[in-house]
Parts: structure tokens; C-alpha cells; sequence
């Protein structure tokens, strides 16, 4: 019952821990509903009708590039390989959206021939040049690039966001992921800049977000675990039900688990004759018989040593038992008429 118990805990610890537990994400990544996750702005794409996709891998030649493809935050460094692939939606005359501050945004971004420079002091906050919009974004750099247009200004004037035109399409730049983030994207101008100036423009080839470049594995493709194969599959609840059902059941009919496994009885147990008189006189002295278990004592090795032929010391044994005055005595009296029998 023990060991049922403890297994019963132990998958219900596992369950509550699978449920409660959320991986870790990484900044950017277009799966992530945590603050700083980007999967708000792809909902959001999905509800335009603007049929986004995640790019797990590299689109190949033969694919029909998207009209959007949105970058943020970067993890990973942007090759060669990437680097062609991505410069594929720009030369359909398709939009390329980089949104970060990482070191892989800031290499990327310079490749493109849009360079990073660090503000005096960190922005808090940045308006559109016409001022219709001001967004709360926090951002610790300026953009700076040949015929680019800024999109946001600092107080100061400091673009943090630029559009471009590169090859036959367009080139965005923000010099800081939250304007995608999922937390930004609660803030009414925020999200009313990022519809204006991103969804809202996307042509017929929906919009694609890169995921090459970020660490996290979708659930789909990830080994599943013991935990998500109890809690996430139907013979795995199924198990867990008929656990705490079983459990249940031998609880209350406080059944055992196998056969019950009957006591050694008295004449099984070896004991010698001293140890039985131990437990008698313990017995009788809590019961207040001590008298009885001498007079008992006495006439058993009367019986035994009352022989004509038996020695002196079996005589001088059987005296110390009839003068026994407590326990003490009488089991040193009896050890001495077993020695002497």
C-alpha cells in the first residue's frame, strides 16, 4: 500500500509539474506567448488572412518567397546561405523586416549596409515623423544607412527605425525587438505602427517568420518525454486514472498488497528456557503473579530434579527457586537448575 502510494504521488507530482511548468523560449521566436516572444504579431498575421509560416529550414530555390519575411532577434549568426535565401523576398520586390539588438542583428544588419550606433543614453521612447504616433520603446541605438527613411525618432531626432529600399523591395530596420514583442504589442500605437507599416502593406505571398536562427525546438519535432507521454496521451491518462483508481479501491477495503503472511507462532521461534522465563515473569509481574510463576517454577524442577540420585546442586537449585523474593532471583535460580539438571 506504501509503495503504491508513493507511486501515485510521484506521477501526480509529474502531471502537475508537466502542466505547470513552461519551457524556457527564447527572444524573438514566433512560438513564444511569453512576453518577449513574437508569437503575437503571427496570430495577429493570421487573423489579416495574411497566411504566415514558420521557416524551420532555409527556403530552397524553388520556393515562391514570401512578401514578408520578419527577423527578430536573431540568436544565431546570418551566413552566407541565410543570407542569399533571405535577399530572395527583397529581389521578388517582397519586404525584409530585422527587429533586434542582438550581435546576429547587428552583424546582419551591416551586412545589409545598415550600421548600429550607440545613443548617449538609452531612448524610452519614439514618435513617427509626423508625430501622429508615439510609441513607449526602449532602444540603446541609432540606425544609420545611405537613402534610408526613418519610420521612429527619438526625442533627440535619433532614427531607431528605418525603411530602405533594397534591390526590388524594401528593407526595414528597428534597432529593438519590442515592437514585435507580445508585451509591446498590447501598447495602441504600437501595435497601430506595426499594422500600418508591416501587415497591413503584405501582398499575396503571406508572411514568413525566420526561426532558423533561434534555439527552440517545436513541441512536434522534440523527443517526447516520460512526463508529456503520462500527461499528453490518452493511455498515459488512462494509466494515471487506473493508478488512483486501484489506490483507491485497496484503500478503502484496506486490502494489502499480495497474501497476508501469518505470525511465527511460539514453538516455531527457538527461544532458549531462560528467555522464556523472562517473558513469563515480565508477564506475570505487570499482572502482579510473581508468587504464581515460583510455585509454577518449583514444582516443574521438583518434578525434574527430585530424583533420589540428583546432586547437591540440584537440591541448592531448587531451594534458591522456592526462596526466589523477585524476578531478578528467580530467573538466576532457574539458570541454575537448568545447569545443574
Amino acid at each position: 500500500m506504501l509503495l503504491l502510494g508513493l507511486c501515485v504521488v510521484a506521477l501526480g507530482l509529474g502531471a502537475l509539474r508537466l502542466l505547470t511548468e513552461r519551457p524556457a523560449m527564447p527572444a524573438g521566436t514566433s512560438y513564444s506567448a511569453q512576453p518577449d516572444g513574437a508569437e503575437g504579431v503571427y496570430l495577429w498575421a493570421e487573423a489579416l488572412g495574411a497566411t504566415p509560416r514558420r521557416l524551420q529550414q532555409l527556403p530552397g530555390p524553388a520556393e515562391t518567397a514570401p512578401s514578408l519575411l520578419v527577423l527578430v532577434q536573431p540568436e544565431a549568426l546570418v551566413d552566407d546561405a541565410a543570407r542569399q535565401a533571405f535577399d530572395r523576398v527583397p529581389a521578388a520586390g517582397g519586404t525584409l523586416v530585422l527587429a533586434g539588438d542582438s550581435v546576429p542583428a547587428v552583424v546582419y544588419a551591416r551586412s545589409l549596409g545598415v550600421t548600429y550606433e550607440r545613443l548617449p543614453g538609452p531612448a524610452l521612447s519614439a514618435s513617427t515623423p509626423d508625430g501622429s504616433l508615439r510609441l513607449a520603446l526602449a532602444s540603446s541605438y541609432r540606425l544609420r544607412a545611405p537613402g534610408a527613411s526613418p519610420l521612429l525618432l527619438t526625442d533627440a531626432g535619433e532614427p531607431v527605425a528605418i525603411r530602405l529600399g533594397y534591390q526590388q523591395g524594401t528593407l526595414v530596420i528597428i534597432g529593438s525587438p519590442g515592437p514585435l514583442s507580445n508585451a509591446e504589442l498590447r501598447d495602441e500605437p504600437t501595435a497601430r505602427f506595426v499594422y500600418r507599416e508591416l501587415l497591413s502593406p503584405v501582398g499575396p505571398n503571406g508572411v514568413a517568420f525566420d526561426e532558423v536562427h533561434h534555439s527552440f525546438v517545436p513541441p512536434a519535432s522534440a523527443e517526447p518525454s516520460l512526463n508529456q507521454l503520462l500527461a499528453e496521451t490518452a493511455p498515459g491518462r488512462a494509466v494515471i486514472y487506473a493508478a488512483l483508481v486501484t489506490f483507491a479501491f485497496l484503500l478503502l477495503r484496506g486490502r494489502r498488497l499480495g497474501p497476508p503472511i501469518a505470525a511465527p507462532g511460539p514453538a516455531v521461534q527457538r527461544r532458549t528456557m531462560a528467555e522464556h522465563v523472562q517473558m513469563l515473569a515480565g508477564l506475570y509481574r505487570r499482572a502482579g503473579q510473581l508468587n504464581l510463576v515460583r510455585a509454577a517454577c518449583a514444582r516443574h524442577y521438583a518434578h525434574r530434579l527430585g530424583r533420589p540420585d540428583a546432586p547437591p546442586e540440584a537440591r541448592a537449585a531448587l531451594a534458591r527457586i522456592e526462596q526466589a523474593r523477585s524476578e531478578a532471583e528467580l530467573i538466576a535460580a532457574v539458570a541454575a537448575a537448568d545447569d545443574a539438571g
